[in-house]
């Protein structure tokens, strides 16, 4: 069985399709596990509610939000140690692998793990060595917005649109999707990996602090273990205000070190907290807008709106859903649990499983190259121009080649720079990496250079160059970004601290050559079932190209031809991306 996860920035969930049921693995009586890793006093590994409980007390010694610095090389101490990002994940997933098997009472060797659709090829890569490290085997990487639509609709027969809201702890996302006989399909995605209920907190205890300060006469340093004890009293009360229209703080509040606490008792209203709400609510308004537009969507065409994340519970979101759309957002799954379930609908697939749902997913970003145009003399006009290769809102796994050329006949070496973002000035746009390809042809007719970017089903980015005449090549290795390909020494960190020998339970080389077969069906499979959804909308010329190859794929597939199958499903995806 493949467990799915949803690694979430305040709170992780696990669940699995077990009998065509998906069952929740329970941390401590409750299927929410809080994202946050700690010591205590006697350097003992803490995980889950209990760090929570001794983050407020020993912040210090403790680290909550850890998603938020995937992809980055930010270390964390702990214990008198150093950690990366992935390394505090990967304890996190360790912690909710051990307690599904000890729940399950077997071995969960394989897994989904949910990220972002916003999240960027960094912290995709940062994400699955996490589940490597914690001795998973991990499948996919799966959008969030697009786990929460199979969840929500992976029985839905009727054509329905809906739009995605996804407001957790950390990050904000929102998709527009098709759902048909069984075919969840993005067709844009936008987004702000720092923007969640982590600011509301942060806004909310300032106003909270300035309250106090209005009543008692007294400063609260957010620094300071006051300032730490107010953020815990914040989150409390916009969670209570959700539901109800006052809370009452009623709180013994340590100001200063060696004087008596204050005995605080004040009454917020859920209309103060909506006071601080209005920005952060109007930028995922803004952020929905641009989605809607990626998708050529106006708000009557939406059937459906679900909501995802805890942040998303928020009365005012609602409102300003019945506003917009004149449609009240779905209620039939908890948002916390949407994503996860999804995950765990998604290893199901993965096993063929009873489940008939199919997923289509696309990438959030445009990426490209630097390239420069010359005048009619060959001098260079303009040299930082972006060459977008792959679109964003494209369906994944796809595969994109342009030609590019060498300025002059005998230039030896080039720079090819890969961007990400939509400007039309490739310095505006996010560089990702760079690498160069010596030693080039010096032959005049010998001048094409092809650039070639595939992005897979994780949503991950693989760039090759190509001197087309001599088939010189380079691949492109990442510069000043995420690079931790050998997890042996955050291995032996985990072993230590889970006290055993579990750096030896690497995946065998063997076991990833079937994981890659087994990818590789699985996405000729998907294409091939979304190509027969669209050949309808194909002219007939397209349409019977497209019948000819599902037929030869089919046959590959079936004789597990691994070549033909990446080549078939090369030729269809670019069929589709024309189409769509």
């Amino acid at each position: 069985m493949i467990l799915g996860i949803d690694l979430g920035t305040t709170n992780s969930l696990a669940s699995v399709v077990i009998d065509g049921k998906t069952k929740f693995v329970e941390f401590e009586g409750s299927k929410l596990l809080p994202s946050v890793v700690a010591f205590d006093s006697e350097m003992k590994l803490m995980i889950g509610q209990t760090a929570l409980n001794q983050y407020f007390l020993n912040p210090e010694n403790s680290v909550k939000s850890i998603k938020r610095k995937m992809g980055s090389d930010t270390r964390t101490t702990l214990n008198n140690k150093d950690y990366l990002p992935e390394e505090i994940s990967g304890m996190i997933l360790r912690h909710i692998k051990e307690t599904a098997q000890k729940q399950f009472d077997c071995e969960f060797s394989n897994t989904v793990i949910t990220v972002p659709a916003y999240f960027s090829d960094d912290q995709r890569k940062a994400t699955a060595i996490a589940g490597e490290i914690a001795g998973f085997k991990v499948e996919r990487i799966i959008n969030e917005p697009t786990a929460a639509s199979l969840a929500y609709n992976y029985n839905q027969q009727k054509e329905i649109k809906a739009i995605v809201y996804d407001f957790g702890g950390g990050t904000f996302d929102v998709s527009v999707v098709n759902i048909s006989n069984n075919l969840v399909e993005v067709i844009s995605s936008h987004g702000d990996n720092h923007l969640g209920g982590d600011d509301i907190d942060i806004e909310f205890r300032r106003l909270i602090a300035q309250m106090i300060s209005e009543k008692y006469k007294t400063t609260i340093d957010p620094e300071e273990d006051a300032g730490h004890k107010l953020l815990q009293i914040a989150e409390t009360c916009k969670i209570e205000l959700s539901n109800h229209p006052y809370y009452t703080i009623i709180e013994n509040i340590q100001i200063e070190k060696n004087t008596p606490p204050l005995a605080v008792e004040l009454e917020i209203s859920r209309e103060a907290f909506e006071s601080i709400l209005h920005p952060f609510i109007d930028r995922t308004i803004q952020l929905m807008h641009v989605a809607l537009n990626d998708a050529k969507t106006d708000a009557k065409d939406i059937d459906q709106i679900l909501l995802v994340g805890g942040s998303s519970k928020i009365p005012l979101i609602t409102d300003e859903f019945e506003k917009i759309f004149n449609i009240a957002p779905s209620g039939d799954i908890d948002p916390d649990q949407s994503v996860c379930l999804g995950a765990a609908i998604q290893g199901a697939i993965i096993e063929n499983s009873d489940i008939d749902s199919i997923l289509v997913d696309i990438t959030p970003y445009t990426f490209g190259t630097r390239a420069a145009a010359t005048g009619q003399f060959g001098d260079i006009t303009n040299d930082d121009i972006f060459v977008p290769v792959i679109s964003r809102n494209s369906p994944l796994p796809i595969s994109k080649s342009k030609i590019f050329y060498k300025m002059h006949p005998d230039q030896p070496q080039i720079q090819v720079e890969i961007y990400q973002g939509d400007q039309e000035v490739a310095s505006d746009n996010k560089l990702i990496g760079s690498f160069k390809i010596i030693d080039l042809s010096k032959n005049a007719d010998n001048r094409e250079i092809i650039l070639s970017m595939n992005l897979d089903l994780n949503g991950i980015l693989t760039v090759i160059a190509t001197e087309k005449s001599t088939g010189r090549r380079k691949q492109i290795t990442i510069e000043n970004s995420f690079e931790h390909s050998d997890i042996s020494e955050s291995l032996n960190k985990l072993a230590e601290i889970f006290e055993d020998d579990y750096a030896d339970n690497e995946p065998e080389a063997e076991a990833n050559v079937d994981h890659k077969q087994d990818q590789k069906i699985y996405v000729a499979k998907t294409m091939i079932d979304k190509a027969r959804t669209k050949l309808e909308l194909a002219n007939e010329d397209d349409a019977a190209e497209m019948r000819d190859i599902i037929t030869a794929l089919e046959k590959a597939i079936q004789a597990q031809e691994l070549d033909s199958i990446e080549s078939l499903t090369d030729d269809l995806t670019d069929i589709l991306f024309y189409i769509d």
